[in-house]
């Protein structure tokens, strides 16, 4: 403990000692009454303690909260009962480390953006179906939230994102400003549990360093395939060079290989920010069911409670926060029931690889059912089996 912060203790524990004993004290004749002396020992205490919060505040190696809020942006919505969506596993995964969750709406005002963002400890990108394409609104929302938690960074704060699947894809087109079409390729990796093959840089990484030795082996082991990959769309390595802006942002930490042999960017970190991305979905196995090829073994539980524990615990040292408890009530997302959405899918389908349950917001007049998307080129119905 530094030299001031241990006056401002002693200052609060002196006055805290005086105001127990102004009441037995007659003041003298002429002086201010005990109720006078009362008052102004409680600003002197409230004065040292707001002198505590503020040093703790610019101190980025300081829990500012242990029970962090993440802003999850919600994804459009076009065939459900909502305008926009998050899967509830996402929900799920973030309060398995201890944090709450506040929905970020991605058609918001850029003023409740920015409130928003002000008053949450970190960000997801979660996978799903959105077409991101540069000009879509999702993605100039996305922008925005990513420019200020790069801001917040830099001024001391530290403001985690992660982005999972799309959510990976995202994080590398914000860095890139390379079309989808350019930056990503097609692969034959939906429904398919796999390994994370690590570079060298994954040993000494934020996101893999600690981590037990026996679930890295596991990870990397053909046999078990505990690493959940479910998307039509993936990042070679070779594009970090082809856009060397990315290798100048992230290290790449693990690739995969399709079913074709075809292999892509399965996890990096970001080399300044407190920022990772997951081709792969560490929050399957806790809470999605509607597949049969998701593993549910405790060892992909383990893996999956063991990247929510990092990243909410950076969170934690974020200085954001709202600005009443009325205002963070209101932000967080439990005020909105989930749907049953996989009840009902799977009536039609043996195999349902959607939400199973999921969040609507500003729900439309429509029977419950799985998240889709229009936002893509061209208009018309989007392929549904796509996925990221």
């Amino acid at each position: 403990m530094g030299a001031s912060s241990t006056m401002a203790t002693a200052i609060v524990i002196a006055a805290c000692l005086f105001v127990a004993r102004a009441g037995a004290v007659r003041p003298p004749p002429g002086a201010a009454d005990g109720g006078e002396q009362r008052r102004s020992i409680v600003e002197l205490v409230q004065r040292a303690r707001g002198a505590q919060r503020a040093k703790a505040a610019a101190d980025p190696t300081v829990y500012q909260h242990t029970e962090p809020i993440i802003g999850v942006l919600t994804q459009p919505c076009s065939d459900c009962p909502g305008k926009s969506y998050i899967a509830a596993s996402y929900v799920h995964w973030i309060e398995s480390a201890g944090g709450r969750v506040a929905p970020i709406r991605f058609y918001a005002s850029d003023a409740e953006l920015k409130r928003l963002f002000n008053s949450v400890n970190g960000l997801v990108f979660a996978g799903g179906l959105t077409w991101l394409w540069l000009d879509s609104p999702y993605v100039a929302t996305a922008r925005k939230l990513f420019n200020w938690a790069v801001e917040a960074n830099d001024a001391g704060n530290p403001f985690p994102i992660h982005g999972t699947c799309l959510g990976h894809q995202l994080l590398h087109i914000l860095v890139s400003n390379v079309s989808r079409n350019d930056l990503l390729v097609e692969t034959d990796a939906v429904e398919h549990p796999s390994v994370l093959d690590f570079t060298p840089a994954a040993k000494d990484s934020r996101t893999f360093g600690g981590m037990d030795a026996d679930l890295l082996a596991k990870l990397a082991d053909p046999t078990l395939n505990i690493a959940m990959e479910n998307h039509e769309y993936g990042i070679p390595p070779a594009h970090y060079k082809r856009w060397p802006i990315l290798g100048e942002w992230f290290d790449i930490l693990t690739t995969t290989k399709d079913r074709q042999g075809l292999e892509y960017i399965s996890t990096v970190e970001a080399k300044k920010y407190p920022f990772t991305g997951t081709q792969w979905h560490p929050e399957k196995p806790v809470s999605e069911h509607g597949m049969d090829t998701i593993p549910h073994t405790l060892d992909a539980v383990r893996v999956g409670q063991w990247f929510a524990n990092r990243f909410v615990d950076t969170a934690r040292y974020s200085s954001n926060g709202p600005a009443s408890h009325e205002q963070e009530l209101a932000d967080l997302i439990y005020s909105t029931p989930p749907v049953f959405s996989a009840r009902f899918e799977t009536l039609a389908e043996d195999n349902y690889d959607g939400p199973y349950m999921t969040y609507y917001f500003d729900h439309k007049d429509k029977p419950p059912s799985g998240p889709d998307d229009d936002e893509h080129e061209g208009g018309g119905d989007p392929d549904p089996s796509r996925r990221a």
